[in-house]
Formats: structure tokens, C-alpha cells, sequence
């Protein structure tokens, strides 16, 4: 197993080193790996279902979300709380998955209301991770 192990850290370094935006590795049926990396994080916006119209007050129009722009663990505690104003570009913590963080930068200006995730909590794509009061422009 320590054998796997380390080829497993190798391909996570050249992935990093390089620049590299996918590797497949395949020794046998039973060890097949896919490490893929965005250049730049895409957000996703999670599929919606069709609900029956409702008014919508002044409120609920100014929240708007930040997603999950990848798989892992989401940390947050040492950069952002409930009621910090967040800037467009800011840093939201960041997405730990098999020893590569990659940052999450916000998508929107305003204030956090609400953090849907615990600190170190697993996330996936598109999953909303934070609500934040947008600012009028």
C-alpha cells in the first residue's frame, strides 16, 4: 500500500507543478486514478426545480449565493463569519481535497448572512456554500 501511496503524492505534484489540468493513471482493474484541476474556478450554478410562483419581496432579491466550484472539504474559519462584508474577487477560504487547496473567491459583493456548511464540512460542485446580502451599485 505505501507503494500506491507514493505514486499516488507524485501524481498530485507533477499536477501541481505543471499546470496540468488532468492526469489518468491506470496500473490494473482494481487501481485506476482520474486528478483533474481547473486553470480558473467555474462557478456552478445548482440546477433549480420549477416551484409555483410566489411573490418575492425586496429582501429575498438582494440574496444571491456562492457555490462550491469543487469536491472536498470546505475551511473557512480564519477568513470569513457571518456579517463580514465580502468583496467580488475576495478570498472564502478554500476546497482541501487530497493535499491541493484551491481557493474560493467570491462571486458576489455584500454581506454574509448565512454559511450553509460547517468549517471542514464536505462539499461537492454547485453546492451552496454561502448567502450573501448583495450591495446596490
Amino acid at each position: 500500500m505505501k507503494k500506491e501511496e507514493f505514486q499516488i503524492e507524485d501524481l498530485i505534484n507533477v499536477l501541481s507543478e505543471c499546470g496540468l489540468t488532468e492526469i489518468s493513471y491506470e496500473e490494473n482493474e482494481n487501481l485506476k486514478i482520474k486528478i483533474k484541476k481547473s486553470p480558473q474556478p467555474k462557478v456552478v450554478m445548482p440546477k433549480e426545480t420549477p416551484q409555483p410562483m410566489k411573490e418575492i419581496g425586496k429582501k429575498e432579491e438582494n440574496i444571491k449565493t456562492v457555490v462550491s466550484t469543487g469536491i472536498g472539504k470546505y475551511f473557512y474559519k480564519d477568513a470569513v463569519k457571518i456579517g463580514d462584508k465580502v468583496k467580488v474577487g475576495q478570498d472564502l477560504g478554500y476546497i482541501y481535497v487530497m493535499g491541493l487547496k484551491t481557493p474560493l473567491k467570491s462571486t458576489v459583493g455584500g454581506e454574509v448572512m448565512e454559511i450553509t456548511v460547517e468549517d471542514g464540512g464536505v462539499v461537492d460542485y454547485g453546492k451552496v456554500l454561502l448567502k450573501v446580502k448583495a450591495t446596490a451599485r
